[in-house]
């Protein structure tokens, strides 16, 4: 995260604006860039195949809504990222430069960006293929980062105005090149459904050039970007803990103790900002990452759950929902990914208070009380929620956003279809699997792709309809951490992960 001293084309300090001139950028513009992208580019690194396909357009104005909400929706979550979490202040304070977003995971959608930097991405992508070190080039520039997020480029990533309105795409007619993102003036960054679920098509900078997950090219909505490092990025906002309910803690009604699927990680403690970076960024005995790349922990039980983040394309065919399946419904998820998991100031209200005693049992008070500690010392009191819902006494929640762009939304993702296959694959392998598939996965899988999967949640009681546990003992306090083996070598001993079957949140 170094910044360049010289002042030339390559370096221009955080406060110069990237884009000096503005005139609308036309398709020769987009066209040049990605034809350009795909000549200097192509073939580097041993570069995957499997890439992403873009969604064909749509005259569908329920779909078009969808989408539009699927890309830059936050419902105000920006307020949270950026008064609570403090994100775009850490990524200003870290000098976070393109190189490193990529590193991190985060795609940049081309469509979006101004003609000025789009040619200095395209000088730089010149420089490289002529053998010029990345670092330095303008995508070593903290500034350049600055830019493409204020131009709506970092798919994903929200930029609002001081009055809280959308800024526009750094493509969009209206797009003003003078402004910059003003932190101090009243700008704000918040976060859409696209952070994980979409990436670009490998156009411009593939995914894996120069070993970096994420790439530059055309948005493609749906599939998950596994190279996504929630964990390291969350860990670079100047306030993290303001996240609290959804790390992993030691709980003091527990006598200190923690629950993980992971070994080696004790829980946070103190609340403190220095022991949730730990806990984002470290790694256990065995290099496994506590917050791994590629996952996201959508609920607030202070358990350590991260789940790999799903691709989300044909999810009229896919079903139930969360990573326990405790959802039939794809808008009630939707909607508690946006009052909750975007922004889980909810919980340190008094219908919060009852979600996390619903969700975390004798712990939730424990949490509440945590959670509304860091929230009022991070001088917070009376702004939160940040994203604004209605109370509707319905699904799991019993708060909802917008129904209108819930709708849009399901529309949306309906019609996603998913990426082509690779094109390198053993033919026979794939005959062979296909075969194993159909007479070994189909009780739970669906044989044919056009046919979605049932979204039946069965009870527990009907599954285990004799379970009537009998305690044999009970342990005192203090009591050690669920944990899988942590032998050493090839074959450890045992690999039981926690398994935790929480049926009240289907209730």
């Amino acid at each position: 995260m170094n910044r360049q001293t010289n002042q030339d084309h390559r370096s221009l300090p955080p406060s110069t604006p990237i884009v000096a001139k503005r005139s609308r950028i036309s398709y020769a513009v987009v066209s040049s860039l990605l034809l350009s992208g795909i000549v200097l580019l192509t073939g580097c690194n041993n570069i995957s195949n499997n890439t992403p396909v873009a969604a064909a357009p749509t005259t569908n104005p329920q779909v078009t809504l969808g989408e539009n909400t699927f890309r830059y929706e936050t419902f105000g979550n920006q307020g949270f990222w950026t008064q609570a979490m403090q994100l775009p202040q850490g990524l200003v304070a870290a000098g976070v430069t393109p190189l490193t977003a990529l590193a991190l995971g985060l795609n940049v959608n081309a469509a979006a960006l101004s003609p000025d930097t789009a040619k200095a991405l395209l000088n730089a992508l010149a420089e490289i293929k002529a053998g010029a070190d990345p670092k330095t080039t303008v995508l070593n520039n903290p500034a350049v980062t600055l830019a493409l997020i204020n131009e709506g480029a970092v798919i994903g990533v929200v930029p609002f105005d001081a009055n809280g309105n959308r800024k526009p795409l750094g493509s969009d007619a209206n797009y003003n090149a003078s402004d910059t993102l003003n932190l101090s003036r009243g700008d704000s960054v918040g976060v859409s459904c696209a952070i994980c679920h979409a990436r670009t098509d490998n156009s411009i900078v593939p995914a894996g050039f120069a070993k970096l997950p994420g790439s530059v090219g055309l948005e493609v909505d749906g599939p998950a970007d596994n190279g996504l490092d929630f964990g390291n990025i969350v860990a670079a906002a100047g306030n993290p803990r303001a996240y609290l309910p959804m790390y992993q803690l030691a709980f003091q009604a527990l006598g200190g103790a923690s629950a993980a699927n992971q070994a080696g990680y004790a829980g946070i403690k103190d609340d403190t900002n220095a022991e949730v970076r730990t806990y984002l960024t470290s790694s256990n005995a065995q290099g496994m990452r506590y917050y791994p790349v590629g996952g996201f922990d959508a609920f607030p039980d202070g358990i350590n759950n991260v789940a790999e983040i799903p691709s989300f394309y044909r999810t009229d065919l896919a079903a139930p929902w969360g990573h326990s399946g405790f959802d039939t419904d794809l808008n009630d998820f939707n909607n508690i990914v946006y009052v909750l998991g975007l922004d889980p100031t909810i919980l340190a209200t008094a219908p919060g208070k009852q979600i996390l005693e619903g969700l975390a049992g004798g712990v939730g008070d424990e949490i509440y009380n945590r959670y509304v500690k860091v929230l009022d010392d991070s001088g917070l009191a009376g702004q939160y929620p940040f994203v604004k819902s209605d109370a509707t006494g319905k699904g799991f929640l019993g708060y909802q956003v917008d129904q209108t762009k819930l709708d849009a939304l399901t529309a949306y993702t309906n019609q996603l279809q998913s990426p082509r296959a690779p094109t390198n694959l053993n033919a026979s392998m794939v005959s062979r699997g296909e075969q194993v598939f159909d007479q070994n996965c189909t009780t739970c899988h669906t044989a044919s792709v056009s046919e979605p999967v049932s979204a039946d949640v069965v009870p527990f009681a009907q599954l285990y309809p004799a379970f009537t546990p009998t305690v044999l003992a009970k342990r005192s306090t203090p009591l050690s951490d669920i944990i899988i083996s942590t032998d050493t070598g090839a074959d450890p001993s045992y690999y039981n992960e926690l398994s935790v079957f929480n049926a009240s949140v289907r209730a």
